[in-house]
């Protein structure tokens, strides 16, 4: 019988294993901060700014289950939240309807068009939050960027900075039992490095 203790204990072991944080600070929204960071736009001079990403409970679930629903076929989404110094916080995210092959996915038009209503809708019901990035799902060949992930991480810290790219392996993570994610950005087009997971440090939050 599965008592009250032991789920308590299976919460705090999960907390302890994904850092989670259930502190309520990531509701805050400062629009002031906000701006003034766009102003100033640190991350154009140091493309390093970016260390760490925190990402919710629910954003976590749902990327989870939507990268697990397209099996051996990768899919894609947005991420929606908000951003700070040196972090970016990831308070949610949706899928996108794109088609995905067994090594590739590519948001086209229709996809960036369901981006931006999705948006617009939220702000009408006075959501906060807004698109500061991208997910995609890597079915059993781990977490990284290939070329086409890279172009399309490129182009959008060319025009929608600061953004942020997600992987999640739904096959590693379903036979591991724990979630086989990366984070990454990409140096400008004058180098042939981009950022690895090792370089955005992961810290999930609850909230």
């Amino acid at each position: 019988m599965f008592s009250e203790m032991d789920a308590t204990r299976a919460q705090q072991n999960w907390e302890a294993a994904f850092k989670v944080d259930t502190s309520y600070e990531w509701f805050e929204y400062d629009n002031e901060a906000l701006e003034a960071m766009r102003r100033k736009q640190p991350w154009k001079k140091d493309p390093n700014y970016f260390k760490y990403v925190h990402v919710s409970a629910l954003a976590l679930i749902k990327m989870v289950m939507h990268a697990k629903s397209g099996g051996r076929f990768e899919v894609m989404g947005s991420l929606m939240g908000k951003f700070e110094p040196h972090s970016f916080i990831v308070m949610d995210s949706f899928p996108l309807p794109v088609e995905g092959t067994e090594v590739r996915v590519e948001a086209l038009d229709n996809g960036e068009e369901f981006r931006v209503n999705y948006q617009c809708s939220g702000q009408e019901v006075n959501r906060k939050e807004n698109s500061i990035g991208w997910y995609h799902s890597h079915p059993d060949y781990g977490c990284w960027l290939s070329g086409i992930d890279v172009n399309t991480q490129r182009q959008h810290q060319d025009y929608s900075d600061p953004w942020v790219a997600i992987v999640v392996d739904p096959i590693r993570t379903m036979s591991s039992g724990k979630v086989d994610i990366g984070a990454f950005r990409t140096y400008k087009k004058v180098s042939s490095q981009i950022a690895s997971s090792g370089d955005l440090i992961w810290l999930l939050s609850l909230f």
